[in-house]
């Protein structure tokens, strides 16, 4: 008895297996080698740091044929904006591969890459673009881990959460710092229709529709109707004009941003984009020891001029905010603190 091993053992078995079973066996064995090579080839292709793909000049345009989604940023490695974007950039890509999502996340550096940055019209960093069956589309939003993945799920996915018992609203509710909700008992009316269009227009935010009285009982709507769920301020607010796209985005934009916002790099955006177009910006330390007295005084006259007047504060101590006190000709040593206001023409 025992095993059979060697020379031996082959041509014991050579002989008892048909001529054609062996060609075939001989085919299979090589056809499994050729594809262990090729997949060799293909994870020696895409080297990734912290879960995110690098891609090259010479495996940008493979890399994008070989995803259905890719997420790409294009950055230097001296820029501060993309040093600070980088750990919740890994974040993002960690949490979308834990999903078992298809996005995946890309990073390109422009710095050596520079003709794919110059194809790809990078001309600031970080520059982030989606490409979507290989079509770009350049990403504007915010730059949380958050952010980013909730955008990425609107692109990919429906443009409104369904919602269908109370535990799952509760926890759309809760998954961040605003949300909307529409309720409409027909998902096929106008009024259903128009959501869904603002829905698809909204990239910041997450949307979300129900028609389940248990929901509408949960969450406070005595009606059909749209409400914004927020983490600050008054918690939440609901639409109080007619249901159409247009109304529902300007809702949102005027709604979804604190009554005085901190200016930082997350929410410039929101203050230069949104509807508001006249700001008073507010000037101080964070160290000073009236911080608190002076923002509480500042929160009190914003609320006067609340959906016409956006107040905003700029920490003097935050070395990126040195270029907007040069440009209203303001110095940090005098801002103990200094109040100025702005507006945008267009």
């Amino acid at each position: 008895g025992g095993a059979v091993c060697g020379k031996a053992g082959s041509s014991l078995q050579t002989r008892r297996t048909p001529l054609f079973l062996r060609r075939q066996n001989m085919i299979s064995l090589r056809l499994i080698g050729l594809l262990c090579c090729l997949a060799a080839v293909n994870c020696a292709d895409y080297e990734t740091e912290d879960g995110v793909l690098i891609l090259k000049q010479s495996n940008f345009e493979q890399g994008i044929k070989d995803h259905k989604h890719v997420f790409v940023k294009f950055y230097s490695p001296w820029c501060g904006h993309c040093k600070a974007m980088a750990p919740d950039y890994a974040k993002a890509a960690k949490q979308l591969e834990e999903e078992g999502s298809d996005i995946k996340l890309a990073k390109v550096d422009a710095t050596v890459e520079s003709q794919l940055a110059e194809q790809h019209d990078v001309h600031g960093y970080p520059t982030l673009k989606f490409f979507r069956d290989g079509q770009p589309l350049e990403y504007k939003g915010g730059r949380t881990a958050e952010e980013m993945i909730r955008w990425l799920k609107k692109k990919t996915g429906p443009s409104a959460q369904a919602l269908g018992s109370v535990d799952e609203a509760k926890t759309f509710v809760d998954s961040a710092e605003v949300v909307v909700v529409g309720f409409f008992k027909d998902q096929e009316s106008a009024e259903a229709k128009e959501f869904l269009k603002a829905a698809d227009a909204v990239d910041r935010h997450a949307f979300a529709i129900t028609s389940d009285d248990a929901i509408y009982k949960e969450l406070g709507a005595n009606k059909d109707g749209v409400m914004l769920f927020k983490k600050f301020d008054e918690g939440k607010n609901t639409l109080d004009k007619e249901v159409t796209s247009e109304n529902i985005q300007t809702f949102v934009q005027l709604n979804s941003l604190p009554l005085v916002v901190e200016f930082t790099h997350e929410s410039a955006q929101n203050v230069f984009s949104g509807q508001i177009r006249q700001h008073n910006l507010l000037f101080l330390s964070k160290k000073s020891a009236d911080f608190k007295e002076v923002l509480e005084n500042f929160r009190e006259a914003a609320a006067a001029f609340r959906h016409q007047v956006l107040f905003v504060t700029i920490d003097v101590d935050d070395e990126d905010h040195e270029r907007i006190l040069e440009f209203f000709g303001l110095k940090k040593a005098k801002c103990r603190p200094c109040v100025s206001s702005s507006s945008r023409v267009t």
